[in-house]
């Protein structure tokens, strides 16, 4: 057992995730190619549906109410202008002109929902088809209640796929790119992070292509910002400037090639 009381199968590899009875015929999961299979005595991953929504349930877990992609992430979202910065540390490391954000590892959408109420225009990028059948599920969800204001319907997206496929279709200037990798495991114990992160942690594994990622990003977009926790290295050197807080270190990449002229930073 790891400290989050979650087994993955190994810290690099993906889990087989099984789908509910109830799910099959959902459009989005035939879509994704998602098909029931026999649950290994409750060993699996196992994607049910709950409150509307899409709910995904780690292994040994099936009876209890699994993570869902929940909109807004935040019960109470920073007073953020637009692009302004306000006290978001993300926002913050974007700056204020960039104006299109391409979040590569969008995960359960939280950081993109966030960019996107400050004000930017922002596409998230899951590549998962487990994790991205609970986000697109929580976001129809959210926009069906009307909990989403329409101006930021507007700006945020998320597409199913690998995001480093989008990279070199990335034209123009002040373009930003946001990667949050799954973090490596602490160096000594520490407090449990968010069930969602558990959960996550033990579905996916590390992400072996992070720092390539990192590179090729740095070549087409003017700010690209990289979430890391304290503990672990920078995944490139070079990092134009840090944004720490409490619990995580934002690196901040700048490329001043691809700022428009005369916009500065």
């Amino acid at each position: 057992m790891t400290e989050s009381g979650i087994t993955p199968k190994a810290f690099h590899t993906v889990a087989r995730v099984v789908v509910d009875d109830g799910l099959l015929g959902c459009a989005l999961v035939r879509e994704l190619g998602l098909t029931k299979a026999e649950l290994d005595t409750d060993g699996d991953f196992l994607l049910t549906e709950y409150a509307g929504a899409i709910d995904l349930r780690p292994p040994g877990e099936h009876g209890r109410r699994g993570i869902q992609a929940n909109f807004p992430p935040d019960k109470n979202p920073p007073s953020n202008s637009p692009r302004g910065g306000g006290r978001n540390p993300l926002v913050r490391a974007f700056g204020r002109q960039i104006g299109e954000i391409l979040d590569l590892t969008a995960g359960l959408g939280g950081d993109a929902y966030r960019l996107a109420h400050a004000g930017h225009r922002v596409c998230g990028c899951e590549r998962n088809p487990a994790v991205y059948a609970v986000l697109a599920s929580g976001w129809e969800r959210a926009r069906k209640r009307g909990s989403i204001p329409a101006a930021l319907v507007e700006r945020l997206s998320f597409a199913y796929g690998e995001g480093a496929d989008r990279i070199d279709s990335l034209e123009g200037p002040n373009l930003g790119v946001y990667i949050d990798p799954m973090y490596p495991p602490p160096r000594r114990s520490s407090a449990k992070p968010r069930r969602e992160l558990q959960v996550l942690r033990a579905l996916l594994g590390g992400q072996r292509d992070a720092a390539g990622l990192v590179e090729r990003s740095r070549e087409k977009a003017a700010r690209v910002v990289v979430k890391r926790p304290h503990h672990a290295e920078p995944l490139v050197p070079g990092a134009s400037f840090e944004i720490e807080t409490k619990l995580v270190r934002f690196d901040v990449y700048v490329n001043p090639k691809r700022m428009e002229a005369g916009s500065g930073e």
